[in-house]
């Protein structure tokens, strides 16, 4: 997920409306270009929902990049005028606001103050997007393929023990018995792998991977094939919604059931699924269980109103639904997703399992929800809650968002929101071979989180899942 468009809506916030009048919902069918290389720009394009995918002269269409709800486009030929540098096409559906280039200057002619904000925000934009590039295995200075010298020492060996660990197993799957120490041997020698790549390129902060380096390089280069033949680890690497954890994904985790290229690639999802952050996301749907039930103790009233922002598969709700029909029976369910391919997965399953009349589906941008652009008619709520979703933003989003959902509460009410926390063991593995990177925080950093967004001090407390990797703050609105 893309905070882009949100950083310029902020910039915008106060005269959006009044300086661009203009401003129109656009949407775009599959196939349609929103931009096309060499043609003059018409101004900014935000996207709202949907995934879209760019392409230059010279690049293969197959590997252009995937652009998913909250990116901004046109923002290059903007800063730099001409024509465009690249074409953008709908892979699917997408909905998206345009801010015309003529308003756009207009803005910066008569209200300079305004122009700056605007420049501000577009140079964010793009330093964000420089910060978190993944850069390409031909980048200078890094070994040919084949040659781990520039690793560490350690870190080159355990690179050697898991392929041939994994060249074990490859010739061991085409004996009629399999040896089971072979595969032991393999998740253990993947183990390593994942801890030392954590351990040996630690992350800044909870927002900052460590830098680039030719030792990280060449670690991709040796590693990314394998990581490709998985089921799970290579969606996450691909990102075919614009993001790494997007709703198939998840449930691929939730059901942990490996797949992948053959034998092999399947044992290799094996390992990935067998890491601590995976597991954690299996987790999480016990916790929220328990926090619904906990919930109808907290209050009389019935039907018990509960909200999922970035609801995904919204397994733990079909957990409840399914497993545990006196709570279900008590509670009225309200999910929210900016991805219509998750609602339409989400619906599908309830129509299968005859539950469709009791969830209500909502698709809606979180970003432009919490700012004013987008509406959602909610009674007050007694539990809203995203187990993830506030890990891809920055602290100032998170507030922004955390304070729309106390406006959105009962008196008493609870905000559950979920983080990977910073002591992550897999985050090195996350970070620099997947280019899944999330923002990782402490406890601290969530409580001060809540009472930022209006939560009263001393009313924030925190708990992890099993796996003590997935950090959850449950902010209570204060009773009037």
């Amino acid at each position: 997920m893309n905070a882009e468009s949100l950083l310029l809506l902020q910039a915008l916030e106060g005269v959006v409306d009044k300086a661009f009048a203009d401003v129109q919902p656009c949407t775009f069918a599959p196939g349609d270009r929103l931009i096309q290389e060499g043609d003059p720009p018409d101004g900014l394009i935000l996207i709202s929902s949907g995934v879209v995918q760019a392409s230059w002269e010279g690049l293969l269409q197959q590997e252009g990049p995937l652009l998913g709800p909250g990116s901004v486009l046109g923002d290059i030929s903007f800063l730099l005028g001409g024509v465009a540098r690249a074409s953008v096409m709908a892979c699917e559906p997408v909905e998206a606001l345009r801010l015309p280039q003529h308003d756009l200057h207009e803005l910066m002619k008569s209200n300079p103050a305004e122009g700056q904000r605007v420049f501000r925000a577009l140079a964010a934009i793009n330093a964000q997007r420089l910060l978190t590039q993944t850069h390409p295995y031909g980048c200078d200075g890094v070994a040919e393929r084949g040659s781990p010298s520039l690793m560490p020492p350690e870190l080159a060996a355990a690179v050697l023990r898991f392929k041939q660990c994994a060249a074990a197993v490859e010739a061991d799957l085409r004996r009629s018995e399999s040896d089971a120490v072979l595969r032991r041997d393999l998740a253990a020698a993947f183990d390593t792998l994942v801890r030392l790549t954590d351990s040996l390129f630690p992350a800044l902060s909870g927002e900052t991977p460590a830098p680039d380096t030719p030792a990280l390089q060449a670690l991709r280069i040796e590693l990314l094939p394998y990581l490709l033949l998985t089921r799970s680890a290579e969606r996450m690497y691909r990102k075919p919604r614009g993001y790494a954890g997007d709703f198939l994904t998840i449930a691929w985790m939730y059901a942990d059931e490996p797949g992948g290229a053959g034998e092999l690639g399947t044992l290799l999802d094996r390992c990935f699924l067998n890491q601590p952050a995976a597991r954690a996301v299996r987790n999480r749907r016990g916790l929220l269980r328990e926090e619904l039930q906990r919930a109808l103790t907290l209050t009389d009233q019935r039907p018990l109103r509960v909200t999922s922002l970035a609801c995904g598969p919204a397994a733990e709700i079909f957990d409840i639904l399914l497993q545990d029909s006196d709570l279900a029976d008590q509670v009225q369910f309200t999910l929210v997703d900016v991805d219509q391919q998750a609602l339409d997965y989400v619906r599908e399953r309830l129509i299968r399992e005859g539950l469709e009349r009791e969830v209500r589906l909502e698709r809606r941008n979180l970003l432009h929800l919490c700012i004013g652009r987008q509406k959602l008619d909610l009674e007050p709520q007694h539990l809203i809650y995203s187990i993830g979703l506030i890990d891809y933003f920055d602290d100032r989003i998170v507030t922004r968002l955390q304070t729309w959902i106390h406006s959105c509460l009962e008196p008493g009410g609870r905000s559950i929101l979920g983080n990977f926390h910073i002591d992550n063991p897999t985050r090195g593995l996350m970070d620099h071979l997947l280019d899944w990177r999330l923002i990782h925080r402490d406890q601290a950093a969530m409580v001060k989180l809540a009472e930022s967004a209006g939560f009263p001090v001393g009313l924030t407390q925190c708990r992890f899942e099993n796996a003590g990797v997935n950090l959850f703050s449950i902010a209570t609105r204060q009773r009037d």
